[in-house]
């Protein structure tokens, strides 16, 4: 009688191959051509996307003393902050688009609710109040 495979023989399987595969394709790749070249290899990976990360920041950097021209705004910008009187541009510099916009039309200003960080259906953890283009107050949930 033939056995039947289940769930976890495929996930072990699967394990297997994720793990045994590179260590076997390492294990001949250090037995070619040594230990050395291949740490070389990855040290060189790492310092290359460190310093790529280092100029990507350089430039953020750059381009928000550009646009904005104060570096108390700046620093704010960067640290992911938000405040009072922030205008919805420098809002969407500092904590990038928003998941969700409500928007109200009202007689005398336009009021939008920009909420952040979804924690479920049409439930998020950061919703920012943005009167007439500036930011009039938050509600934050943790």
């Amino acid at each position: 009688m033939s056995r039947r495979s289940s769930k976890a023989d495929g996930a072990l399987l699967m394990l297997a191959l994720v793990i045994g595969l590179p260590a076997y394709v390492a294990t001949k790749v250090f037995q070619t051509v040594g230990i050395v070249i291949p740490i070389v290899i990855v040290a060189a990976v790492i310092a290359i996307a460190l310093f790529l990360n280092y100029a990507k920041k350089q430039q953020r950097l750059a381009y928000l003393r550009e646009k904005y021209g104060d570096e108390t705004i700046v620093r704010r910008i960067l640290q992911r902050s938000f405040w009072t009187g922030q205008t919805e541009e420098q809002l969407r510099d500092s904590l990038g688009a928003p998941a969700a916009i409500d928007n109200k039309l009202l007689k005398t200003m336009t009021r939008e609710v920009w909420k952040y960080h979804p924690a479920g259906v049409n439930r998020y953890r950061l919703r920012i109040t943005v009167e007439n283009g500036r930011v009039a107050g938050w509600d934050q949930k943790n």
